[in-house]
């Protein structure tokens, strides 16, 4: 089967098909692929600590038994129930043992008692792995790739209105700004944030999740540390941009979370600008922006207006652009590529 993609995808996860006994989930987001193994899994067997029912292998466990999946796919539980095998694997390494097991399962000759499921990693369109897959009758192939804003912000929504809580406007958008590209790790921060607010077994009805509920549950630390690199990056400072990139690295800031948060520092300057050059004052376009520039910070980001002005602000704005491609595209380090392009502006800012 050819891997499924977007609504096929949520359909696949939303439904079990009995007609799939292997699934291979591959892709750079390991925190994605973790999360979808895991509820695959779950689907099979209610507790995968189960001895019987769930097994983990390694690409260790079928280097002498190339046959291992095959047999662990057919054989029965000694407490009843279909089994979960879950394989985490480098990629080539199981091949051959991949192979054997779907065309097992294919020619009818395996007879299964329940899903084998692959974890692997990045996988070119030329591996024997993905190649197996999609000539599979019996087996599904599922991508993980990187979140974008609006795979953010739809788990982020779908997350808080199964605790019946919705997100005030300004709120999302700097959550959204604020989480970077990695599943897990969003799907981790959105969970404190709904825990910070109160689950709805706590609550006499539905809630809100506003500005200052982003900024008390995850502002603090992690957003305080990529606000300090864009704000830095903004005002020209590179000695104090260094600072700020190392203390967002210690945070556990993404180098694609701290693209976000350079992109949103410039585009709100871009948007002031437009404010200003339709005969707003300063003040009022800060005002205008949503969120509004917040009253500490009225006169560096005022300075930012008049240091970034026509087309610096539109150089600064492409390289952000071609940043953001280069570290998608080109497998250099993509917290080298930001940082770099950090480092510029701040040069620029500087002029």
């Amino acid at each position: 089967m050819v891997a499924l993609k977007g609504r096929a995808i949520k359909s696949f996860l939303a439904a079990r098909d009995k007609d799939i006994a292997a699934v291979l989930i591959y892709g750079p987001d390991s925190g994605l692929a973790r999360e979808r193994a895991l509820h695959l899994a779950g689907r099979v067997v209610e507790d995968l600590k189960d001895p019987f029912n769930a097994l983990e292998l390694s690409d260790a466990d079928l280097k002498d038994e190339p046959g291992r999946l095959a047999d662990e796919i057919t054989a029965l539980s000694f407490a009843g129930g279909e089994r979960a095998i879950r394989l985490r694997t480098s990629g080539e390494a199981a091949v051959k043992a991949v192979q054997t097991l779907l065309e097992g399962l294919d020619s009818g000759h395996l007879k299964p008692n329940g899903v084998v499921i692959i974890e692997a990693g990045e996988l070119s369109p030329r591996s024997g792995l993905r190649k197996a897959f999609e000539k599979a009758k019996r087996g599904a192939a599922l991508p993980c790739y990187a979140d974008g804003p609006a795979d953010v912000r739809a788990m982020a929504q779908e997350a808080a209105a199964g605790e019946d809580l919705r997100f005030d406007q300004d709120a999302l958008d700097l959550l959204v700004a604020i989480l970077g590209e990695d599943h897990g790790l969003s799907r981790a921060e959105i969970d404190k944030l709904i825990l910070y607010k109160g689950p709805s077994a706590l609550r006499s009805g539905p809630a809100t999740i506003s500005l200052e509920d982003i900024k008390a549950s995850l502002v603090d630390g992690l957003g305080d540390a990529m606000d300090d690199t864009a704000n830095a990056a903004a005002d020209g400072a590179p000695k104090r941009l260094a600072a700020a990139l190392y203390k967002a690295a210690a945070a556990g800031a993404s180098p694609i979370g701290l693209l976000r948060a350079l992109q949103r520092q410039f585009a709100r300057l871009k948007t002031a600008q437009d404010f200003m050059d339709s005969g707003e004052s300063a003040s009022s376009a800060m005002k205008k922006l949503r969120p509004p520039v917040f009253f500490a910070e009225e006169r560096a980001f005022e300075n930012r207006l008049y240091k970034w002005r026509g087309a610096k602000l539109e150089k600064a704005l492409r390289m952000l652009i071609d940043a953001e491609l280069d570290a998608k595209s080109t497998g250099a380090p993509q917290r080298e590529i930001v940082e770099r392009a950090a480092l510029r502006l701040a040069v620029m800012g500087a002029r």
